[in-house]
This record gives structure tokens, C-alpha cells and sequence, in this order.
């Protein structure tokens, strides 16, 4: 039995990789990784501020609802906003929460109030953000005669 001895034959049969495949894989592994990381970082403090501004959203719509349906034009006062600027000032999970009730009349429509709720937090940087608003109106109803 005669072996016939090719020289490229040791590629052919090759199996495995060598250390420099191995050493350009690990390479091209790492560099994926260090963009990935931050990325990720930045995509979850994006995530993590629209579901403070959802919660902000939220939270100054339901108490739009509670004093629409407790409050009349006779009964709002500065004194009862205040009570509810505690109880909901109390509940909110932002970081750094400046909740605001401000009730406004008018000399001109005295038939006409104006309750605006502001509420601004910092971010996950520590910087404020652009305050959520919302603005309810209160009319007088004239009695029936």
C-alpha cells in the first residue's frame, strides 16, 4: 500500500480553529459588545423617562377627574387644593416631584374659574424637565327661576 503524499492535503482535512481565527473572533466579539453596552444604557434611561412622563400624565388626569367630580364652581378654594396637592404630591414615585395647584379667577368672568395643575421632577440625570400641565374650568351655573 503506497501513500501518495499531496502538500495542500493537511488543509483539506483540517478541523478546529487556529489561535489567530480565534484571537480575530474574540476581537470582533468585544468590539460588538462595547457599542452594545452603552446603547443599551442610553435606550433604558430613554425607556425609563417616557414611563415618568406616562406616570406624570396619568397621575395629573385622574386628579383632574377626582376634582371634577368632588368639586363644584362654590365649593373650590385655595385651601381645599392644597389638601389635594398633599394627598397626590404623596403618591407620586418621580424623583424630586413639584406638583402645583394654582386656582385662578378672573375679575372680568367672574362666572369662570380656572384650576391649573403643573407638575415637574428631575430626570434620571438629576435635570428637570419640561413640566406636565393641565388646565380645568369651572363655570357658575346660573339658577333657574
Amino acid at each position: 500500500m503506497t501513500f501518495k503524499h499531496n502538500k495542500n492535503s493537511k488543509w483539506k482535512k483540517r478541523s478546529g480553529f487556529t489561535i489567530f481565527e480565534a484571537f480575530i473572533s474574540l476581537i470582533l466579539v468585544s468590539t460588538a459588545v462595547s457599542i452594545a453596552v452603552p446603547t443599551l444604557r442610553v435606550v433604558n434611561l430613554q425607556r425609563k423617562s417616557i414611563n415618568e412622563r406616562v406616570l406624570a400624565t396619568t397621575t395629573l388626569a385622574n386628579l383632574a377627574e377626582r376634582l371634577n367630580a368632588a368639586e363644584t364652581w362654590n365649593s373650590l378654594t385655595s385651601q381645599k387644593l392644597d389638601a389635594y396637592r398633599k394627598e397626590a404630591s404623596k403618591k407620586l414615585s418621580l424623583k424630586e416631584p413639584d406638583l402645583n395647584l394654582t386656582l385662578i379667577e378672573n375679575p372680568n368672568s367672574p362666572a369662570i374659574k380656572q384650576i391649573l395643575i403643573k407638575l415637574s421632577w428631575q430626570n434620571p440625570y438629576g435635570e428637570s424637565v419640561d413640566p406636565v400641565s393641565l388646565s380645568l374650568w369651572f363655570y357658575q351655573l346660573e339658577r333657574m327661576k
